[in-house]
């Protein structure tokens, strides 16, 4: 008498087990690294707003930041080597203690206002490493590895570098696959 076989074998089970298992630890990884993007993703979008703030606080405050200006010049030129916003270095020459209390007035006061909504929005801002990170000056290119370089003295055009900085926790910045700090710069015309 012949005997027909209906059903899966345990073979044939154990495979297709195996076969799920490892593809919802696939999907589980994925989800994984698309979080960690996605933060960063985020906190460079805010980076870019914060940046964009900045530079319209320098363009309404133009007066403190260009050596020419009208009525005795045609057009704002050539940018200041050190003004409310920085110094000669490119380091800021505003803290958050210059923000106060109530309406800001000067344009010190307003960039200490932003500063304190950078350190409140963007992780780490306030480290001493990240802190160092920051930077806005009077500058005429970007060098090789993307971060601005100063012009210094004398610099007759009017482009600004900008440069924010934030921590990462999953260390997914920089050339260095182990750089939790992440940057953004650019350069604006004011």
């Amino acid at each position: 008498m012949k005997k027909n076989s209906q059903g899966f074998s345990l073979i044939e089970v154990l495979v297709t087990i195996v076969l799920t298992t490892v593809g919802i630890l696939g999907m589980v990884a994925l989800q994984s690294k698309s979080i960690q993007y996605t933060q960063d993703a985020v906190n460079r979008n805010t980076a870019i707003a914060l940046t964009n703030e900045l530079v319209e606080i320098m363009r309404a405050n133009r007066d403190g930041i260009f050596v020419n200006q009208p009525p005795k010049k045609p057009i704002y030129s050539q940018l200041n080597e050190t003004s409310d916003f920085y110094k000669a270095d490119g380091s800021f020459d505003f803290a958050v203690s210059d923000c106060g209390t109530g309406l800001a007035q000067t344009a010190k006061q307003q960039a200490g206002c932003w500063l304190r909504k950078v350190q409140g929005t963007l992780p780490g801002a306030t480290d001493t490493d990240i802190v160092a990170k920051f930077m806005v000056c009077p500058s005429f290119k970007l060098e090789t590895s993307g971060e601005p370089e100063c012009a210094g003295g004398g610099y007759k055009g009017s482009t600004m570098a900008i440069q924010l900085a934030w921590r990462s926790k999953e260390k997914v910045c920089g050339a260095d696959a182990n750089s939790d700090v992440c940057t953004y710069s650019t350069r604006v015309e004011l």
